[in-house]
């Protein structure tokens, strides 16, 4: 749940009784106050089901470390008693129940609502359709130019070049391409490897285009993927009508992602029974946290819901049903040859499959130069992608051991979020957390 390895640190200084009063906890909530620098203690509540929290400290990190430290020392099984909660957490837990029985009023309203106007819908629908058929147009002239003028010229061009492009392409309503317009100012031309980076990225553009042209020969899932590209949403009230994939869910992996104005959590999940990986994507706009719904290692009794695509991999919960004790050991890991041949095949059915997920392992960490490569027992290697800064303290934490490693692949480079090793599993913020000399020693 840390944000980052400096709120590990922090928590650990205040995860001790004695910092502490008022200390309790019950089936639900475990709360307390902890004496900061002020005359008056922090308060500090937790809801230990769903691992939603507040503190009244003055933190702008989420969870704070003093959330962090109540639950350290809630797990530990013998430095929280048992209680009654005192008023300041009775508030909260009756403001978060009346919350969430508002939502359910709102969203009963909306199941009795009346239909909407199925003829106006279309009217919608084929005016927006119309709009991004002219944004396409405009963008294959787009491409067209650049790729007349040369890479070289393209990486010349200030941000207002790219911005342009994707403005156009937010007003025909396609704000999936602008984002991925965008993304080639931003980070295509800044690798050391851009052209062909940059070259790839067009060419998934020009495809997307003349696949809109043809979508109505395309199968059922590949439209779908290419419509969720361009930049349409599926709407979650129809999807939860739909009957879901009911399974024990482990969560397997994180990672966030945080702009000026949104942060996007990414989930991985793996289904026990099913063998299926679903991603639960969460939002949170401006200082607003990101939901607390899910804890790496917990395994949750849930139905999940797929979003259409090519695979179908993002998914809702639709019902949880119960959470089990904490699991760690990753799915059935895969060789190099193996996660390459399974890209491989995905890729033929996708061919804007993007970064995917996969247990690579058993694996060595090695370094080549100043790049980063997992190696498995075959001695075939990937790259590890250049956004991963955590290369020592991954060879300091695997010594002589193998690892296996769940991560993002996408065909070019592989980006670690969980580490699985001797029965214990590191986080990129855990990593980085580790005594790096005192380890290598």
């Amino acid at each position: 749940m840390a944000p980052d390895a400096a709120a590990v640190k922090a928590a650990q200084s205040v995860a001790r009784p004695n910092k502490w009063s008022n200390l309790g906890r019950d089936e639900q909530l475990v709360w307390g106050e902890c004496q900061g620098s002020g005359a008056t203690p922090y308060q500090v509540r937790v809801d230990h089901g769903d691992a939603s929290c507040k503190c009244s400290c003055p933190s702008r990190k989420l969870p704070c470390k003093h959330s962090l430290g109540l639950l350290m020392m809630f797990v530990d099984g013998h430095s929280v008693p048992s209680g009654a909660p005192p008023p300041f957490v009775l508030e909260w837990a009756e403001s978060r129940a009346k919350r969430a029985d508002a939502k359910q009023k709102k969203e009963e309203a909306k199941d009795s609502a009346p239909p909407p106007d199925p003829k106006a819908a279309e009217k919608r629908a084929e005016k927006r359709e119309t709009r991004v058929a002219a944004g396409l147009d405009q963008l294959e002239t787009w491409l067209a130019d650049i790729v007349s003028q040369g890479l070289a010229a393209a990486r010349a061009q200030p941000p207002a070049f790219w911005g342009q492009m994707a403005a156009r392409l937010v007003d025909a309503q396609a704000p999936g391409l602008a984002r991925r317009v965008t993304e080639l100012g931003d980070r295509a031309l800044a690798e050391a490897d851009w052209q062909p980076r940059l070259l790839r990225a067009l060419a998934e553009l020009q495809l997307a285009i003349d696949a809109w042209r043809n979508i109505d020969n395309l199968p059922s899932a590949l439209a779908a993927e290419l419509r969720n590209l361009i930049g349409w949403t599926q709407s979650q009230e129809e999807l939860r009508a739909q009957t879901g994939t009911r399974d024990a869910w482990q969560v397997i992996g994180r990672r966030q992602v945080q702009d000026d104005r949104i942060k996007v959590q990414y989930t991985w999940l793996a289904g026990a029974k099913s063998g299926e990986l679903a991603m639960v994507l969460e939002f949170a706009a401006g200082p607003a946290p990101l939901p607390a719904s899910y804890t790496l290692g917990q395994v949750i009794d849930a139905e999940l819901v797929f979003f259409a695509g090519a695979p179908a991999l993002r998914a809702l919960e639709k019902e949880r049903h119960g959470i089990s004790p904490r699991r760690l050991v990753l799915p059935a890991a895969a060789d190099v040859a193996m996660v390459q041949s399974n890209y491989a095949a995905a890729l033929a059915m996708n061919p804007w499959l993007g970064a995917r997920p996969f247990v690579l392992g058993p694996v060595h960490p090695v370094i080549d130069g100043e790049r980063l490569f997992l190696e498995d027992a075959a001695r075939r290697r990937i790259a590890v992608s250049a956004r991963f800064a955590l290369a020592w303290h991954l060879l300091a934490l695997a010594g002589a051991d193998p690892l296996n490693i769940l991560g993002e692949w996408n065909g070019v480079d592989f980006e670690p979020l969980t580490v699985e090793h001797a029965g214990a599993w590191y986080t990129p913020a855990q990593l980085n957390a580790l005594p790096l000399l005192s380890r290598v020693a």
